[in-house]
Order: structure tokens, then C-alpha cells, then sequence
């Protein structure tokens, strides 16, 4: 295991990640976040690797984009037993994209980013514990694209993923064959598709498609008759998006986007184990991003760029685990960039809240009112040659 966790070593800051919408990390470009992740349709730089691999068709020149996405967490629960506060501190995760030409009408893309990641840690004194004490989800992805212009107004994209994922978690063993600790990582493929249509200069059109990932994480889980060897079934969920950009003018750019997130494919996950298999529920429901934003251009090269996104809630509450505490969050997002010619960088940031009332958790003991308060920064560089 620890030679396949090698690949993770150099970036050892995506030990913890966001909370976003279940464990998926959406935002993956300053220039993107800046204005509440609404940028589908205009995907021109080299950060359409991953937002619409279509949307490279629009480079003339060959693109590298290298940035960081910091998160800080804030998680509180007000339950029956007490008032409890996660243990909360800054996480980082990288981007990094690369976009070739091949030919006036075929652009090559390459891709390194955390679409999925997670890490909470409430500690082994809450009411909770036997549903979650420390939760982690480390997860790396490389990104292998294409862009293709059939027409000068409608181009196509897609290419595949190659995923790393590394879980751990631990709770308190509510029966005698239960686990309280389990590790484990796999790697895995999965594909994408996309198109853009840009009909006129005003209005452009685009729309992406990720596939499901499966992992057969394999490591070792503790229990009551010490270390075994296990295994968890574990996926990463499709997304499908659309959006559509209107820039009326050189100074001006909006654009709607909307996503769906197919979490009724995480249902119930199974463990196995020597002393029997033991079933995880998830049982969570799709659900949908909605998001809107603008950018501004200014003069010398600057821009600035504002959003917001709503992210519905996809854990009910039968299945509720404050390993994960998902919500219906609100984020407000703004932007700033300038561009020096071949050179441009771009910042963002965020501030997620979310408040959410739990009934009929499982066995009534995660039961509370649950807020958060995440504050996110990212910066990226772009160099063309």
C-alpha cells in the first residue's frame, strides 16, 4: 500500500480536502471560482482540461496553468448531548494544466486536480462516534483530453481520468464484529465527454459529462479480534452540467450554469472482511449545483469577477453522518486577475454557510442542528509560449 501512496508524496497537502457537495470538490480553477464556478460555456484557458475539454479549441498557443486551492473548514453541532466543534485547519490541494495545439482544428490537453476528497475529525468524545470519529478521502487525478472543432462554431471534447483514491476512517465499534478503523486505496478509470457551441460572439453553449468511478479499496480494517485485511466497494459519482455564457461586449461576460450529481449511486457500500462483511449506508440522493456569475474587464489587463452557487443537500437525514454533514450550502464567491501578455494570474475567494436541523439520524444519536462556515482561497499562474 505504501508503494502505491508514493504518487500522493509530493503532494502531501491533499490529506484533507472540502466539504462541498457530499465529498465533490467542483471548483478547480480561480478564473472559474471566481465567479461562483459559472464558466462551462467559456472555458478558454487551460483549465478546460477538466471544466469542457471542448472548449481548448479555442487556444492558439500552447497554455500551462499551475495554482492551489486552500479550504478552511468550519463545522459545529448543537445536539441533546452537547454543543461539539470539529477540529478545523487550513487544507490545500493542487491544479495543474497543460494544453498543446496539434493542428488548427485538434488541441491536446493534460490535467493533475482533486475532484473528490474529504476530512473531518470530531474527535472520539461526541455523541456520535460510533457513526464517525475521523473521516479522510485523499484523491488525485491525472486528466488525458481532447478538443476538436468540426465547425468554426461547434466543437467537441473528451478524454479519460486516472484516479488514486486513499480512505481512512475510524469510529467506535457499536457491535462485536464491527470495525473501528479501516484504510485502504485503489486506482481507477473513468471518461468524459463535452461539447461547445458558440453560435455568435455574444452567446456561447456548453455541456460536459463525467462517467462513474469504481474503486475496490483494499487495505486492512480493525476490529474487535484485532487487524485484517478488508476490502470497500467505493465510487465517485457521474455529473452531467450545461451552461450558457452572453458577453454583450469586450468589458462584459455572464454565464448560468447547472449541474447534476448522481449520489443515488452511492447506496449501501460493503466491507469485507474475514470476520464477515458489513454493509455501510449511504443511501443518498442526487441532486443539483446552480450557479451564476459575471466577470468585468478593466484597463492594464485586469478583471474582476464575482458569483454565487447553490449546492443542494444529497445525505437524508435516515442516513445522516457528520463524517461527511452534507447541507444545502449557499457560496459567494469573488475574483481578481491580471494579464502581462503571455502571463496572467488569477485569485479567488469563497465564503460557504449552510445550517441544517438532523431528525432521525441512525439511532437518533447524530441528532442536532449543524452549521458551517468555510472560507476558501485559490490562486493560479498562466503562462502561454
Amino acid at each position: 500500500m505504501k508503494s502505491r501512496r508514493a504518487c500522493l508524496a509530493i503532494f502531501a497537502a491533499t490529506t484533507a480536502t472540502t466539504l462541498a457537495n457530499g465529498f465533490y470538490i467542483p471548483v478547480q480553477s480561480p478564473e472559474a471560482t471566481g465567479r461562483g464556478n459559472a464558466w462551462l460555456a467559456t472555458a478558454d484557458t487551460a483549465s478546460a482540461v477538466y471544466y469542457n475539454a471542448a472548449g481548448l479549441t479555442q487556444l492558439q498557443n500552447s497554455e500551462v496553468v499551475i495554482g492551489a486551492y486552500g479550504i478552511h473548514l468550519g463545522l459545529e453541532a448543537d445536539t441533546p448531548f452537547g454543543d461539539f466543534e470539529a477540529n478545523n485547519s487550513w487544507a490545500y490541494v493542487p491544479q495543474i494544466y497543460m494544453a498543446v495545439p496539434v493542428n488548427e482544428n485538434l488541441v491536446a490537453g493534460f490535467g493533475l486536480n482533486t475532484p473528490f476528497g474529504l476530512a473531518t475529525d470530531w474527535g472520539s468524545n461526541t455523541p456520535f462516534q460510533f457513526l464517525a470519529d475521523r473521516t479522510e478521502l485523499k484523491y488525485l487525478t491525472g486528466w488525458m483530453v481532447l478538443g476538436y472543432k468540426l465547425t468554426d462554431t461547434f466543437s467537441i471534447g473528451g478524454g479519460f481520468g486516472i484516479h488514486h483514491a486513499d480512505a481512512f476512517f475510524t469510529k467506535t465499534p457499536a457491535f462485536a464484529t464491527d470495525f473501528s478503523q479501516f484504510e485502504g486505496d485503489d486506482q481507477s478509470l473513468s471518461w468524459t465527454l463535452s461539447a461547445r457551441w458558440e453560435p455568435c460572439a455574444e452567446h456561447a453553449f456548453g455541456i460536459v459529462y463525467r462517467s462513474r468511478t469504481n474503486f475496490d479499496l483494499k487495505g486492512d480494517a480493525e476490529t474487535p479480534f484485532g487487524e485484517e485485511r478488508a476490502k470497500l466497494d467505493f465510487l465517485t459519482p457521474a455529473t452531467a452540467a450545461i451552461g450558457y455564457a452572453w458577453r454583450p461586449n469586450e468589458k462584459w461576460s455572464f454565464e448560468v450554469n447547472v449541474e447534476w450529481v448522481n449520489w443515488e449511486e452511492m447506496d449501501t457500500l460493503t466491507l469485507e472482511k474475514n470476520t464477515g462483511d458489513q454493509g455501510i449506508p449511504f443511501e443518498w440522493n442526487s441532486n443539483f449545483i446552480y450557479s451564476v456569475g459575471l466577470t468585468r474587464n478593466l484597463e492594464n489587463g485586469w478583471h474582476v469577477s464575482a458569483g454565487y452557487n447553490y449546492i443542494g443537500n444529497s445525505q437524508p437525514n435516515e442516513n445522516f453522518n457528520p463524517g461527511i454533514s452534507d447541507a444545502n450550502r449557499h457560496w459567494i464567491s469573488v475574483g481578481v486577475g491580471r494579464s502581462y501578455g503571455d502571463i496572467e494570474w488569477d485569485f479567488a475567494y469563497q465564503y460557504a454557510f449552510s445550517d441544517r436541523e438532523v431528525s432521525g439520524s441512525p439511532f437518533g444519536i447524530a441528532d442536532g442542528d449543524y452549521e458551517s462556515r468555510f472560507h476558501g482561497l485559490m490562486l493560479n499562474c498562466r503562462w502561454n509560449y
